[in-house]
Formats: structure tokens, sequence, C-alpha cells
């Protein structure tokens, strides 16, 4: 009888790098599930350290979840590069809480860990995190959005030196949907990306004396409570102070004085892109919109200014300022369409929206002459 001669499989003819590119693509579970024990080499890749996982384990059902906790995440601890946990529907079950309480897990032990992403995480949890976040040295990205069942009228979540400790940390969004203050910094951070929601003026100032590689900002800034101590802190040199890099700005603001806002914006001399969504009256000063263009903002060559303003005005605004229609001319003139910039006005039946952009620019319509 013939000898049969055993002749590999062609997958198992490729190299062990093959299989880290091909496996990086797919969930641990889904690995483990399909690979793991099914012979020594793909057992060994799997566990191998040069073997990285990105693992988003906020869709799984509750099941999955404890399966995943207690026979998937042990192996791969320290391997993840990428992490996502915690629901998106706040019906579901609460998941942080499971992964933070119910199993005690220390985000410290995720020591490669590059991109944290924390849905509905409690108001409470936070300092925990905080204090982990300092153990990340790779850490390049981190998300965290606050559970709105836990929001009441006073809270508000305080960020220290932890939250932007790793010095590789460039990328901060933080969706609180609570006031977040910045009071306790006093370390200069390497933040170059930064999403808030929401904080107030003086705080984001303080915000931007410890983040000098802040490239974009969005945010959503509301009261101004010590105007004296923040009026001072403000003006002056404030770029060149605290060798601010800030080139793209997006804010929205509510209850905010306009002068107090053209008084921040003056300071910003080198934004290059600005996005303003605005609901006072008192914004549609074309004077002062363009004396500051002329000035302290001439670099801004990207530009959409919303102001939205519910209806009926008032007789007092109606007397003070032009109406909306003879405003939106006004910023249909010469120096504005100079710049590449148009407005337009949306009316509705409780509001109007004056916006001034690069998109609404049109071709063939000639600028009007001041």
């Amino acid at each position: 009888m013939e000898s049969v001669t055993c002749v590999p499989s062609l997958i198992e003819t490729f190299s062990d790098d093959v299989f880290f590119d091909v496996f990086d693509r797919l969930s641990s579970m889904d690995l483990y599930k399909a690979f793991d024990g099914l012979n020594n080499r793909f057992t060994a890749i799997l566990n191998d350290h040069r073997m990285h996982f990105r693992d988003n384990i906020s869709c799984l059902n509750l099941d999955e979840f404890h399966s995943y906790i207690e026979n998937i995440l042990p192996k791969i601890i320290d391997r993840l590069v990428s992490f996502t946990f915690g629901t998106y529907d706040t019906d579901e079950y609460q998941q942080v809480t499971l992964f933070l309480h119910k199993y005690s897990i220390d985000l410290s032990c995720f020591k490669h860990l590059r991109t944290l992403v924390i849905n509905n995480i409690e108001i409470s949890d936070i300092s925990t995190v905080q204090l982990a976040l300092t153990n990340l040295i790779h850490l390049v990205n981190i998300r965290l959005s606050v559970d709105s069942n836990d929001i009441g009228n006073l809270s508000c979540v305080h960020v220290g030196n932890s939250l932007f400790a790793s010095p590789r940390l460039k990328h901060v969004k933080m969706n609180m949907c609570s006031r977040t203050t910045f009071n306790n910094l006093d370390k200069i951070s390497n933040i170059t990306q930064l999403s808030i929601v929401w904080c107030q003026l003086q705080e984001l100032t303080c915000l931007l004396q410890y983040t000098p590689n802040l490239y974009t900002l969005k945010a959503t800034i509301c009261g101004l409570e010590d105007v004296d101590e923040w009026k001072e802190k403000i003006c002056g040199n404030f770029t060149g102070k605290y060798c601010l890099h800030l080139n793209s700005l997006k804010l929205v603001v509510e209850s905010i004085s306009f002068d107090y806002l053209l008084l921040f914006l003056t300071e910003l001399t080198q934004l290059r892109s600005l996005w303003l969504l605005l609901n006072h009256h008192e914004c549609m000063n074309v004077e002062k919109w363009k004396n500051i263009f002329q000035s302290s903002l001439s670099k801004v060559d990207q530009l959409d200014l919303t102001i939205a303003l519910m209806k009926p005005f008032v007789t007092q605004q109606l007397l003070t300022f032009s109406k909306p229609s003879e405003i939106c001319e006004k910023f249909n003139t010469k120096f504005w369409y100079c710049r590449g910039w148009h407005a337009k006005l949306n009316e509705y039946d409780h509001c109007i929206r004056l916006i001034v952009s690069n998109n609404l620019m049109p071709i063939i319509k000639k600028a009007k002459r001041e």
C-alpha cells in the first residue's frame, strides 16, 4: 500500500504576519470563537503579544456582555488598542455600571490602549475613569458621554489634570450634557482637537491656558459669572502669552453678552476657520462684525455665522436694530463679498435664521458697492 503524504492546506502556508493583518479587522469574540483551540498554531497566533484587538462591545446583549467580560477580556486586556463600551440606548442594561462596579475592571490595565470610547457613563464614575487614565501612556483618542438620566439642573463635571495627562493624548470629545469645569488644571496638555458640551466662558478661557497645542475646538458655552476677573485675564495679548495655535473654532453661544463674545474672539488672532451659532438680537450689529474681521480676525477665511432669533421681535429691539431683511442686505456688501462670504435669511413661523457663510456665495450675482 502506498504511503499518503499529508500536504498542508493553502491557508496554513501563510506567514503569521498575514494572519495578524487579517485578524486585526475582526472582533476578538469572533476570532476566539472560530480559531481558539482549532490547532496549536492558531491558538499561538491569538495569544501572541503582536496580536492587537479593536473591540466595540456596546452593542452586545446582556448574555454576550457577561461572556465577553468573563472569557475574552482577561486574555486580551493588555493587547487592546481600541475599546468602546457602554450601551447607546439608556433603556438597555447599564453596561458601564456592570463593567466598573460588578466586575470592578480597572481601566489602567489596558496598557496599550490608544482609543477609548465610553457611552452613557454616570457622572459619579468620571473621577474613577480620570484616575485610571494617568496610566494609559499610549492613549491618543478619548470620547466620553454622560448618561442623560443622570443629569440634574446642578450637575457638574470637574475635569482635572488626570484626564489630559497622557503625553500622547491628542483628540478629546466630552458630551457631558452638563456643566464642565476646568478650574483644577495646572499642567500643560498636548491635546490638538477638543469637543465640549457644555462649559462657561471663563472656564473655556482657563482651559485654553493649558492647551497651547489645541488646533480645533468645538464647544457650547453658556454663562459668565465673574466678569471683572475674566476681563482682566482675557484682555491683552492672550494668544501671545499662552502661545495658542487655535486654527478652527466652532461655538454654540447662549446667554453671553455680544460684547463679551467679541472680546473673547479678539484674542484669537490666529483663527482661520470660525463657526458660530448665536441667539441674541445684539449679534446682528453688522459694523461690530466688520470691525473685528478687519482687525483681530483678519486671517479668517472660512466663516459660518448663524444668528437665530425667535418671533415676534419686541419693539425695543426693532428700534435699536434694523429689520432682519435690511441687516441681511448689509451682510451682502462689498466687504463681505471680497472675502467670499454671502448672507441669506430664512424665515419660519416662529423664528428667523440669518446665515453668513462661504457656502452661500452665488456664482453670478455681483457684489454691491458700499
